[in-house]
């Protein structure tokens, strides 16, 4: 699995802060201690809209699609996600996950499947089924890659959400990833959150 930062809004603290300072004509305040003191404080009582004013933008690959599927149910974010319906998968590989992996001999079975999978694949686009129809036979642990923007406040949301111990695994390492990302790029806004392993 790899995330990768694309894009942060610049100066993105000092942006939330001069945002957040317009309702009370504050503006003669502003210094970088304060600005994090503010931005920190907005978090703490509740007024993350001003977090809407910056975003980022992620690229992350490697990842299945049952993790992708979870992902992109995040309706406030964008994404682009690899399309299986024009691009053929046989460079792809598959994830698998730690319950499955701990088995050997249940291990070998996945690997087994997934590699008659990509055989069957590959049988139905040398035989002109197009590729739209062929992915149908791809099991949900295929890698895929995708990009995703999302306002701060989304962000913290899905790193919440998909950060809780209760996630299913995978998408708690995104978000985790994503997470140690944001955090040296904007400490004030996201130092408060945590993700486990």
């Amino acid at each position: 699995m790899r995330v990768e930062l694309l894009f942060i809004t610049p100066d993105a603290e000092a942006l939330i802060a001069r945002s957040g300072r317009i309702s009370h004509r504050s503006e003669d305040r502003a210094s970088p201690k304060a600005d994090a003191r503010l931005v920190r404080n907005l978090i703490e009582w509740g007024h993350e809209s001003v977090l809407e004013f910056a975003h980022a933008v992620f690229e992350i690959e490697g990842i299945s699609r049952a993790a992708a599927n979870q992902l992109v149910r995040h309706r406030l974010a964008s994404f682009i996600q690899e399309s299986q319906r024009y691009v053929a998968v046989r460079d792809r590989g598959f994830v698998l996950p730690p319950e499955i992996e701990r088995r050997p001999a249940l291990t070998a079975k996945a690997s087994n499947h997934y590699r008659a999978s990509l055989s069957l694949y590959e049988e139905l686009l040398a035989a002109g089924v197009p590729k739209e129809d062929a992915r149908y036979v791809l099991p949900l642990g295929t890698e895929t890659r995708l990009v995703m923007c999302a306002n701060f406040r989304e962000l913290r949301h899905i790193i919440r959400l998909r950060g809780s111990p209760v996630a299913q695994w995978e998408i708690r390492e995104v978000a985790r990833r994503i997470l140690t990302l944001l955090q040296e790029k904007a400490p004030n806004v996201f130092g408060d959150l945590e993700v486990n392993r």
